[in-house]
């Protein structure tokens, strides 16, 4: 879980803003969208399968 220390004198806006910054970072909220339902497992193939079919696309 991705932490911040609040600074002194640093408003709390600017403090949440980095904290949610470094949660994006850290791939939290894709994660939990991801899991916000059950998967398959041939669901999971398949979207894995499609990612690695655009990965190998853009790399030419």
């Amino acid at each position: 879980m991705p932490s911040v220390r609040v600074k002194e004198r640093e408003p709390f806006d600017v403090a949440l803003r980095r904290f949610k910054r470094s949660c994006e970072k850290a791939g939290i909220v894709s994660e939990l969208r991801r899991r916000e339902y059950f998967e398959k497992p041939t669901w999971a193939r398949k979207r894995k399968k499609a990612a690695a079919v655009k990965r190998a696309i853009r790399a030419i």
